[in-house]
């Protein structure tokens, strides 16, 4: 069994993020902060800028025209947002072999996660809090790249058993005695990821009454995998929005009213599209 010990010495050992990800970090941090301090990180950073560039004006961003150049993205996209494509590309870019995981469908549907985070925050009007909810989508299974990567062998298993149809936190606990969820929230820690954050991807799977962010990557995580199937398993799932009682609540809570439920569901096939779109351009050197 993996101890918390042994999960906290070998995540550890990742790699680190690029330096211009930690940079980002401080960036968004301080509330001093200006566009033209993330424009300084960024020009730094050639291959992240012109990745960030592609998705500006990819059909996910580009509303109003092509940015011609990266500062005209940051202006048009908006520090927030440029924020989170930032260490969301740039966590995909250091993180796209494996041995044992298909890396561009993991991303695809971390991806979507974030993305459908995203436009759910925005169809309750919680704009502040959508590019946060898009990160906090996109890293909820970072730990099951970190398992892959800290604990090849003993992860192995693990992979054969939920592509036989076992659950993945069932097969996880009951082979390693952890689970992804549990593992994640250490790479956050030591990534430096701020505590909304690692609270979402900890709680993802199990979230604690009230706590809007892990409810809402919790519920779009299963939108996701209800729509589009990621493991056998998920095939067993079951959702009704307009019957769940934490669902309801987590809503009222942000919006006083229930949304449109058929315009959430079906908008997963548009934020699963701008995935696939969104991995490719990230993948691109």
């Amino acid at each position: 069994m993996i101890t918390p010990e042994l999960i906290r010495q070998r995540v550890n050992g990742l790699p680190s993020l690029p330096t211009s990800v930690m940079s980002l970090a401080k960036v968004a941090g301080d509330e001093r902060s200006t566009i033209d301090d993330v424009y300084r990180v960024l020009e730094k950073d050639p291959a992240l800028s012109s990745s960030i560039l592609k998705l500006a004006n990819s059909t996910l961003y580009a509303t109003s025209g092509l940015a011609a150049d990266l500062r005209t993205a940051i202006h048009r996209l908006g520090m927030d947002a440029i924020l989170s494509l930032g260490r969301g590309v740039a966590v995909i870019r250091n993180y796209r072999d494996s041995e044992s995981l298909d890396m561009v469908r993991l991303w695809q549907h971390s991806t979507a996660v974030g993305l459908t985070a995203k436009a759910i925050c925005k169809h309750l009007k919680n704009i502040q809090l959508a590019e946060t909810a898009f990160l906090a989508g996109l890293l909820h299974d970072i730990g099951k790249i970190a398992l892959d990567r800290c604990f090849t062998k003993e992860y192995m298993p693990v992979v054969k058993a939920i592509a036989a149809g076992q659950d993945d936190l069932a097969a996880e606990k009951e082979i390693l005695g952890t689970t992804h969820a549990e593992v994640g929230v250490e790479v956050a820690i030591n990534w430096s990821f701020p505590g909304t954050i690692q609270e979402a991807i900890r709680d993802h799977h199990s979230p604690k009454e009230g706590a809007f962010l892990p409810l809402l990557i919790h519920y779009s995580d299963l939108l996701v995998r209800s729509r589009f199937p990621n493991y056998p398993s998920d095939a067993k799932i079951v959702l009704n929005l307009g019957t769940d009682a934490r669902f309801k609540d987590m809503v009222f809570g942000v919006s006083g009213e229930m949304p449109d439920i058929e315009y959430l569901t079906f908008k997963i096939d548009d934020e699963v599209d701008h995935a696939i779109s969104f991995v490719q351009l990230a993948y691109q050197d």
